[in-house]
């Protein structure tokens, strides 16, 4: 769900216990594995840091591999294409959205933390907003599905 995203991609661990509420075991290295929405996972021990100026990619040996059980992983594509997901505009691999021909009348939020578009036409069915509702309608304390920011958090999309 994009809650689970959020909780682990748009918060901070200084400022939260991302741990707290979510199941996982403690692996080979020491590192914690989420078992939450998981379906297999690779441990590795870092062998190498590199900096890519705005991210650090980590080189590391795979020490241990395990299928949890079956289903379909969620992709980044399925993540943009399906559930919405944006790239905040502060990522380094933003790339601004041409405008669509044709779009609804209603118009679109984007929140400014995370990227999230909320389209009134789509609604947010996983907080039980049904689509077709204006984001004027939502009710007072909806917030961002993927982060968790308020509704003073979103701007119109131009």
């Amino acid at each position: 769900p994009l809650n689970f995203i959020g909780h682990f991609g748009f918060k901070s661990g200084r400022d939260i216990d991302k741990f707290a509420e979510v199941h996982y075991k403690i692996g080979k290295t020491g590192a914690p594995i989420v078992l939450d929405h998981t379906l297999a996972y690779l441990e590795a021990r870092v062998t190498k840091e590199m900096d890519a100026g705005t991210h650090t990619i980590f080189v590391g040996k795979v020490v241990e591999a395990e299928n949890l059980k079956e289903g379909v992983c969620m992709t980044y594509a399925y993540y943009h294409q399906v559930k919405g997901g944006k790239t905040p505009k502060t990522a380094a691999t933003y790339l601004k959205e041409p405008l669509k021909k044709g779009a609804a009348d209603m118009e679109k939020f984007r929140c400014t933390v995370c990227g999230y578009v909320y389209d009134p036409e789509k609604g947010d069915l996983d907080s039980g907003v049904k689509p077709g509702t204006p984001f004027e309608e939502l009710p007072g304390d909806w917030v961002c599905p993927v982060c968790g920011a308020g509704k003073e958090k979103f701007e119109k999309e131009a």
